[in-house]
């Protein structure tokens, strides 16, 4: 079989070349219609119409009118826990707050324990179920936080699992290590935050076990200078930085960021016009998660806003095992369409190339060029249009990681 295949018959290939998307840019997403695609060695090697197809030696691929669109990409999941909290979801409706439940040992407490309890291959197999939901979605490249430790034992394993999932599942991984996710009650944060500098953090480097890391800086977590405390050191080790700010209270997250130069800054449910100045100025992606403010029934993140200013601004599905056990990024792309006054295109263009710029592999994957990966999804609709009006099954009929099919 040739190593070279064409994909034939396809009625609109959203292309998203060009590069980031930013105000009006990101209704622009490339149509080619009637369109045919070529791939060699997992590289897309030519784009064209089918009235200027010539076919030598590839395998021909029939896409019978369906469409096309690059993989999409996931810059924010927290993959690896253990258990669940279905049990919180009855006080969620009945008005408790985030942090009321997290003050009285729930939330992030009770999932610490559940993925300190949990063996290595339990966490692997749960992830791996997560994945392929993942995959089902169209997602093709997933970030994902450890967080759930808050020991060196079990920060190491939620990397460890992440490591060994990337060698046998066909999506890519993008570790992040997040240390300060939580303080256990009783701790002193700066004790904890150093314990993790001194003890966890040289692990994880020299067994490259993470390539970002990040924190949640909030009230009632982690305030700015502890924030920056730990994230400067995991800059000097060599990790890039992503921090969650802004999803309660706006407590400094925007200048913490700005003075690291963070590639992303996630949730940003608060961030003021000042802030998305900044956000702006530095070049740092806002990675929006509006199944977040769905679940949890809190305002959606200002997105006209920060459209109307600049702003570089992805959105990814929060999976996680509290606020937003969500791997549907199908859903989530509806949510945020009518959450946050999204045109489809717009939503489109902040899943693929946008979330690629918020884990530095734009220049990779999140567009259907020459000289990218050839990681897109086929999908049984008339436009893409239609998978976010309409509240339809999955239309999603397969899915190409480096021009292999994983769905």
């Amino acid at each position: 079989m040739s190593n070279k295949v064409v994909y034939i018959n396809i009625s609109k290939l959203y292309s998203l070349e060009g590069g980031v998307r930013v105000q009006q840019a990101l209704n622009e997403v490339g149509i080619y219609e009637d369109a045919y695609l070529k791939v060699a060695d997992g590289i897309i090697c030519e784009i064209g119409y089918m009235k200027d197809l010539k076919i030598t030696d590839e395998t021909v691929v029939d896409v019978k009118n369906q469409i096309m669109i690059p993989g999409l990409i996931d810059a924010h999941s927290h993959l690896v826990f253990g258990g669940n909290r279905v049990n919180e979801y009855a006080m969620k409706i009945q008005g408790a707050s985030y942090l009321e439940i997290y003050q009285a040992g729930g939330g992030i407490h009770s999932t610490v324990k559940a993925t300190r309890d949990a063996s290595f291959t339990e966490l692997y197999k749960k992830a791996e179920k997560a994945i392929q939901e993942f995959m089902s979605c169209g997602v093709t490249t997933l970030e994902a936080k450890s967080g759930y430790g808050l020991n060196y034992e079990t920060e190491l394993k939620q990397l460890r699992v992440v490591k060994e999932l990337q060698k046998n599942v066909p999506i890519e991984l993008v570790s992040t290590f997040m240390p300060a996710h939580a303080l256990e009650q009783g701790k002193e944060a700066y004790a904890y935050l150093g314990e993790m500098i001194k003890e966890v953090l040289p692990v994880v480097v020299k067994e490259d076990l993470a390539e970002y890391m990040d924190c949640f800086l909030e009230k009632g977590i982690f305030d700015a200078e502890q924030s920056m405390y730990i994230l400067q050191a995991g800059k000097e080790a060599g990790l890039k930085i992503k921090i969650h700010i802004d999803e309660m209270e706006d407590i400094g997250g925007t200048e913490v960021a700005c003075a690291l130069g963070a590639t992303s800054v996630e949730h940003c449910m608060v961030t003021n016009a000042k802030s998305m100045d900044q956000l702006k100025e530095n070049g740092i992606v806002t990675v929006i998660l509006p199944a977040t403010s769905f679940n949890l029934g809190k305002p959606y993140a200002n997105v006209p806003l920060m459209k109307e200013k600049g702003l570089m601004i992805a959105l990814s599905n929060d999976y996680n095992p509290g606020s937003c056990p969500c791997t549907d990024s199908l859903w989530m792309a509806r949510i945020a369409s009518r959450g946050c006054h999204l045109t489809p295109n717009e939503v489109l263009s902040m899943m693929t190339i946008n979330a690629a710029k918020a884990i530095d592999r734009e220049d990779r994957i999140g567009s259907l060029e020459v000289g990218k990966q050839a990681d897109f999804v086929i999908m049984n609709v008339d436009s893409f249009d239609e998978v976010i009006a309409h509240m339809m099954a999955n239309p999603i009929t397969a899915v190409y990681k480096k021009g292999i099919r994983i769905v």
